[in-house]
Formats: structure tokens, sequence, C-alpha cells
């Protein structure tokens, strides 16, 4: 459906790169959301695909791509015209008609399906935008945030019914978004640039469990980071670590749940604690590092003295440094 392979792409003379060896292989029916911080080049990687800016590199593209865009109707247009309007695959009245009607069941207009444009609310004007984006059935659909402006009743509505259709007709996606809940809501594959490259792209219960790089483990929001040396082993302060060693410098991350106290060990100064669903965090100090724990409910130590603390090594894990 779609194959990049070392795409590249420089913004100037002075060779200062935009795009850095990009590979992306997205499938047919496949939605893939990219995230990352502004300038990391997630709207520029849309626009090469689109072939709206050149770029080296392989690309191979079964099908024309489409982006999103909701372009804004004339007032005195109605509803049905206005999707009609954007129907070129066929003549048949009939037929265009009825690719409408499915798309106004789908976002629940059809009462509104003869009304004018003007004649509609400003939620209502939305759905019906986003109906005319789909209503061709690209085989590949580039978003680039177009619900970010969007109140968050109303994007989640229109997010259900627009990736409902999605699937129903096979269509692939590259999606790129800064929320990273519905991104995890709705992806097959994430992947999270920064600089132009991927720091890592997989299946979301990989990214979450398993971030690979530093800069992916703190973009999602994770903080217990412990530089190590390998020696026989990664030696951290509550023993070795069995891992393979890495060709760069390592961190290990642990896992919030995976702290317990026990009778020996480094010290740490508790700075703060705040509830949970599944328990309570609680956000520490030592080794000249803040990390975070979270404990049960029934297994509570006490906050108002230093803790005595170990994670459970075998639920940490490395990531380059």
């Amino acid at each position: 459906m779609l194959e990049l392979k070392n795409i590249k792409m420089v913004f100037d003379s002075r060779g200062i790169a935009g795009i850095h060896g990009i590979d992306l292989s997205l499938k047919p029916g496949e939605v893939i959301s990219i995230l990352g911080p502004n300038g990391s080049g997630k709207t520029t990687l849309l626009r090469i695909i689109h072939r709206e800016i050149q770029a080296s590199g392989d690309l191979s593209l079964d099908g024309q791509t489409h982006f999103f865009k909701m372009t804004e109707p004339l007032d005195d247009v109605s509803v049905q015209d206005f999707l009609i309007s954007k129907i070129n695959d066929f003549s048949d009245d009939e037929k265009k008609t009825q690719l409408a009607r499915d798309l106004a069941d789908l976002f629940e207009f059809t009462s509104q399906f003869r009304h004018k444009i003007h004649q509609l609310s400003a939620g209502q004007r939305q759905k019906i935008l986003v109906a005319a984006e789909l209503i061709q059935r690209p085989k590949i659909l580039l978003m680039d945030e177009p619900f970010s402006h969007m109140d968050p009743i109303s994007r989640d509505e229109i997010l259900r019914s627009l990736f409902k259709y999605i699937r129903r007709h096979n269509m692939s996606v590259l999606w790129v978004t800064h929320d990273r809940e519905e991104a995890f809501k709705y992806s097959d594959r994430i992947g999270i640039m920064n600089f132009g490259k991927w720091e890592q792209i997989g299946v979301p219960a990989d990214i979450i469990r398993l971030p690979r790089t530093l800069f992916a483990a703190q973009f999602l929001g994770y903080k217990n980071f412990l530089s190590v040396k390998y020696d026989q082993g990664w030696i951290t302060p509550w023993g070795i670590l069995d891992l393979p060693a890495g060709e760069k410098s390592e961190a290990i991350l642990v896992m919030p749940e995976s702290w317990s106290e026990t009778s020996d060990g480094p010290e740490f100064l508790v700075l703060r604690t705040y509830p949970s669903a599944s328990g309570i965090f609680c956000d520490f100090e030592g080794l000249d590092r803040i990390f975070t724990a979270l404990f049960p409910i029934d297994q509570l130590p006490d906050f108002k003295k230093p803790l005595t603390l170990t994670p459970n090594l075998r639920r940490s894990f490395l990531i380059a440094w």
C-alpha cells in the first residue's frame, strides 16, 4: 500500500535536515498515528507522502492519498448537494445519493440531509465536513490534527464515527496527533518522532510498556530513570541487572508499581503523595534523582519518614540513553 525507505529531506542549502532516513510500511486497512513534539517532522513527513515536498529515498504508493482538510461549503448549498459534489468516481445519481445517505446515517445528521448549510449548528457542520472528506473512500487518508479545534465531547463523537467508517471500508490512515490517549485508542501502530527520525514505532502495547529510548519514555510520561554501567552485568544500587550489553550508554527504566519497602538499601525522602484509581502514588528523592512509585492501598509504607525502597529489577528494563 505505502512503502517508505530511507526518506531524507533537507530544508535549505545549509543542509539542515528535516527528515532523517525514515522507513515506513503502511498496510491496507492499517491506522498509524504519529506522535512527537512540535517541529519533529510529523507534518513534513505527511507532505512528502502527499508529494507536496520533494525528498530523497524510495516512496512506493499504491493508489492516491487524500489530505484531510475539511473545506467549508457555501451556505446556500444543501447538505445532500454538498456531499454529492465531492463524489467523482461514477455518474449514477442514485449511487451518489446512497453514499451520502450512508454517511448521514453514520454521523447522525439524516434529519438535516436536505437542509441548507446555513441552517445547521456548528456541531452539525463539523460532522458534515468530516463526512465530505470520507465520501470518496480514499485508499490512504492523511490527517494532520484536523480535530484540534473541537471541544472534547464533539471530538470523541466524531472520532468514533470516523474510525468506524475507516474500518468498515478498509482505509489506511496516517494520523498526526498530539493526543496520546486518542492515538492509543484508535491506532494499530504508533510512531514517535523527534528531530525528523523515529524514536520508536510499534504496536500500542509495546510502545507504552517497552519504550526503547530515553526520549520516547519521557515523552510518554515516564520518570523513573537511572543511568547504569556494564561490568559483567548492569550495575545498579540494588544489585546486577542481568541483561545483554548494549552498544550505547544505557539507562534503567523502573516501573512505578515495581517498588517495595525493604530493610536495607538506599534511603529516599518522600516529597509528595497523591491518590489514583489503583493505589497511592509517591514522589521521592534519592540517588540524585526524583522517582515515582505506585503502592497498593493495602501495602502503604509510612510516608512520614524516609523510605528504604528497592525496585523489582525483573520488572525494570534498559533503554538507550
